[in-house]
């Protein structure tokens, strides 16, 4: 042990002269104490040393100098032994414990004044578990929790007092943590929280080990957070209204979870640096998080009314504020301190449910969750929206917007990055998107429908298009070919409906004729030619053959879709068989 620590000794003493020369000095008042008359020849007991720091601890004397009294003594007891005094062990572990917590701020000189006043009315088991919670610092909530489940298991076994701990083992635990799962189709969270409940109890309370716990458990999925989108956190801000907003505008902007936004101190908010400190989140750990610059005019203006509150509380002599592990017993001051009080304070003062003082205590987190379901109403938002859901999107807006994943989990306060992945999920990304099969499906019948749509090019003819496929001047077109054809000497002959287009077709000489459109049985329109429309057989067909020809070229340098092509050919084909009938 150093010399600061075996009492403040010079810094160039050697550490073990230090530690033999304070073991004298405790020794010499220990004997001093009991008036023993030969100190060489004297064999002290564990009950010596008990009486000498219980005198102490009545002087007032704190724990860690209490603990430098037995490290001295067992240091000379080792230099000069007489006697075994083994038994000073757990006597150390318990000054060791109990410096500790002074170290953090709690003082160890009552129970009463450590965890406050525990009603008697509840059973010893029950007063037990929240004496060992408050010492350990547990938070308000934790301890309702383990007392919950700790009743319930007592309930469950028939257990009322804690000497009926005695019987209980392992297997009771397994047959009641099963039961919760097979006959009150509880939870996993509930499941874990009994179980963890229950350990605790026994690892603190009863100082036993509670052995492997072989119960059926129940399954935890994972679940995607919800997250609004940038227009519905608009709206939702724009319908809250004073603190509320800016609580909100806070839990959005820092990703900060309502209870530490609730509990920010005034010395907590660094405006130079544009920064919030975070302390005692989850897990008893600390952070920083950014101060968004829209907020941090109105954050101002509230601490400045938090200011003149405090000033008013002082002028009343009831400025006084909650701190965490009794810092009030180590700073006496620091409860009625402006930069210990809270940013977003009650409007009223409230009495501790522990020590039963009255304190100026932050807003309660119910207060802003019912202003914030008011707003999702109103904005006429379906989705499961809560205070956290700020926090989670906050966190995908970050990623979507390409912060690296690292900086979000140390934003976040996260331990495990795994928990940050949650966030990764891809229908929120711009780099990875996901069409719909029924989409798909939807977009390939409507360029069906229309070829043109869907390619990106405007329709090359608006002219009227009949069932057959293709329109009426391509048809007029296709009849002038096949019956009114040049002679062979190639100059046009005129028929009715234009002249002749195409140019000249070799070997194919025709009189003159006309093509008309009639409607066959089926009520479609075809190209019928008339009377004297050909006077050699063979040179019709080639004709037929050459505006065939013609017509598919067209058609495949227009790219219609196969359903087209195949209207085409059919309407090609009728026109074929109504040309032969009429040649024969």
């Amino acid at each position: 042990m150093n010399t600061p620590a075996m009492g403040g000794g010079a810094d160039s003493e050697d550490p073990r002269e230090a530690r033999e020369r304070w073991a004298n000095i405790w020794f010499g008042g220990m004997v001093r104490y009991h008036n023993v008359k030969d100190p060489d020849r004297w064999v002290f007991a564990v009950d010596d040393v008990v009486a000498f720091l219980r005198a102490k601890l009545q002087a007032g004397m704190p724990a860690w100098k209490r603990l430098l009294i037995v490290d001295g003594l067992i240091e000379y007891e080792r230099l000069h032994p007489r006697s075994s005094l083994g038994g000073l062990e757990p006597i150390r572990s318990k000054l060791q414990e109990l410096a500790h917590r002074e170290g953090t701020g709690e003082d160890p000189l009552t129970i009463d004044e450590i965890v406050g006043p525990i009603s008697p009315r509840d059973p010893d088991a029950v007063q037990a578990l929240r004496r060992q919670c408050r010492l350990e610092g547990k938070a308000m909530k934790t301890e309702k929790a383990y007392v919950g489940k700790l009743r319930g298991f007592m309930a469950a076994r028939g257990l009322e007092r804690l000497a009926d701990f005695a019987e209980v083992g392992e297997r009771d635990i397994e047959h009641y943590l099963t039961d919760l799962v097979v006959e009150g189709d509880v939870a996993p969270s509930t499941q874990n929280q009994a179980f963890y409940a229950l350990r605790f109890f026994f690892e603190h309370v009863l100082k036993r080990d509670m052995g492997p716990i072989n119960a059926t458990r129940s399954t935890k999925h994972p679940n995607i957070p919800s997250v609004m989108s940038e227009e519905e956190v608009c709206e939702v801000l724009s319908r809250l209204t004073g603190v509320h907003r800016l609580i909100a505008q806070l839990l959005y902007g820092s990703g900060m979870r309502i209870s530490e936004a609730l509990r920010l101190r005034m010395k907590d908010v660094d405006f130079d640096l544009m920064q919030i400190q975070v302390h005692h989140s989850k897990g008893n750990k600390s952070r920083f998080v950014p101060l968004p610059q829209s907020v941090a005019d109105e954050l101002k203006r509230q601490m400045q009314w938090r200011e003149h509150l405090h000033e008013q509380d002082v002028i009343m002599g009831q400025a006084s504020v909650w701190l965490p592990y009794a810092l009030d017993k180590k700073y006496p001051e620091a409860h009625r301190e402006l930069k210990w009080q809270f940013v977003f304070a009650s409007q009223r003062l409230s009495k501790d449910p522990r020590s039963h003082r009255f304190h100026r205590h932050h807003i309660h987190a119910d207060t802003f969750a019912k202003q914030l379901r008011r707003a999702v109403r109103g904005a006429e938002i379906h989705k499961h929206v809560t205070s956290h859901t700020f926090r989670h999107s906050f966190a995908t807006h970050l990623l979507k917007g390409g912060t690296d994943i690292r900086t979000i989990q140390e934003l976040l306060g996260h331990a495990d990055l795994k928990t940050t992945m949650i966030y990764t999920h891809v229908l929120n990304r711009d780099d990875v998107k996901v069409v719909s099969p029924l989409d798909r499906m939807s977009r390939s019948e409507s360029a069906e429908t229309n070829p043109s749509k869907g390619q990106g090019k405007p329709e090359e003819s608006t002219a009227p298009r009949h069932q057959n496929g293709f329109a009426e001047s391509e048809l007029a077109n296709i009849g002038e070919l096949g019956v009114a054809g040049s002679p062979a000497s190639g100059e046009g002959d005129p028929v009715e409906g234009g002249p002749v287009a195409g140019g000249p077709v070799a070997g194919a000489p025709v009189t003159g004729g006309q093509v008309t459109v009639e409607r066959d049985d089926g009520g479609r329109e075809c190209a019928v030619a008339g009377a004297g429309a050909a006077a050699n057989g063979m040179a019709g067909r080639s004709s037929v053959s050459v505006a065939l020809g013609r017509a598919g070229a067209r058609v495949k340098k227009r790219r219609r879709s196969s359903w087209s092509r195949r209207r085409l050919r059919s309407g090609l084909i009728r026109f074929g068989r109504v040309f032969a009938k009429l040649k024969s």
